[in-house]
């Protein structure tokens, strides 16, 4: 089923994150959704997987994670849209085998210690002809995304802890980031035969990472600003049409838009890129 671009451009209007743009956009691309799909988001997050799949497609979508802070208010706005989202276990799904017919895994694995047993656990639910769509941070990535990391691992002095917040940057809360041979190992070694993999994402602004994760959190906790403000910063809010020509969010994003046009068509895995994504469906016994 063609994607229709005009609205997905809509869904994506309210997205600073460049990483999250082209992960989106690779993930439909992979999983190229047909009417009546059953599709779940396994690690959903705060669920814009959900409502981005609700807004472009016909399809019945579930959503699991096992953190209630991010469920809860993901719940009271998917209701709105018919969208179910869980709390749940990812290594004993609460699914029937074979049910779903595309499942998207992005940005989990590396945040789990048994990356085996998810991803067994996943083929599990996947049905025989049904596609997986993951991403992964990539260890071999750009220096502007992440300068403070990326010199520390080129002198051999190892990576900030990611447990150190603002310094973790693309460590924080990861206990691995992964090479492409190193996804496609874990993947084929779960049972999964790796049908497509491209990095995403090569040039970006210095300190991308950072200016990513706490800059919002500084503006929304210690800066005055206005609601339209705010909404310029929620990627939830592309619904709303208002867009002020003096607020200095647009600007910015119009800057970060600009070089991200250099990314698109991007999709080398020799080259340093923030992510990895991986097209993947359950092997036979003949792969």
């Amino acid at each position: 089923m063609a994607i229709n671009e005009e609205k997905l451009n809509q869904v994506l209007s309210h997205v600073g994150d460049m990483g999250l743009k082209h992960r989106v956009r690779t993930i439909l691309e992979y999983l190229a959704i047909q009417p009546g799909d059953v599709v779940l988001d396994c690690g959903c997050g705060d669920g814009f997987y959900l409502s981005a799949l609700g807004a472009l497609f016909n399809c019945k979508v579930y959503g699991i994670d096992h953190d209630w802070s991010l469920l809860i208010p993901a719940a009271q706005r998917l209701i709105k849209e018919q969208q179910l989202a869980m709390q749940g276990n990812i290594f004993h799904l609460p699914f029937a085998g074979e049910c779903f017919d595309k499942i998207i895994f992005s940005e989990v694995l590396e945040h789990l210690p048994d990356e085996s047993g998810a991803l067994r656990e996943i083929a599990r639910v996947l049905k025989p002809q049904g596609t997986l769509a993951i991403t992964v941070p990539n260890h071999n990535y750009p220096l502007f995304w992440d300068p403070l990391n990326k010199m520390r691992e080129a002198l051999g002095l190892g990576h900030f802890s990611k447990d150190r917040g603002f310094l973790g940057g693309i460590w924080a809360m990861h206990l691995r980031l992964y090479y492409p041979n190193e996804l496609r190992q874990v993947l084929e070694k779960a049972g999964y035969r790796v049908c497509a993999m491209k990095g995403l994402v090569h040039y970006c602004l210095p300190f991308t990472h950072n200016i990513l994760y706490f800059g919002k959190a500084i503006v929304f906790r210690f800066l005055p600003h206005s609601s339209s403000v705010r909404d310029s910063m929620d990627k939830f809010a592309w619904q709303k049409s208002e867009r002020s020509t003096f607020n200095p969010i647009h600007l910015l994003q119009a800057m970060v838009n600009t070089i991200d046009r250099f990314n698109d068509g991007f999709d080398s895995l020799t080259e340093s890129s923030m992510c990895l994504a991986a097209q993947a469906t359950r092997a036979s016994k003949g792969d």
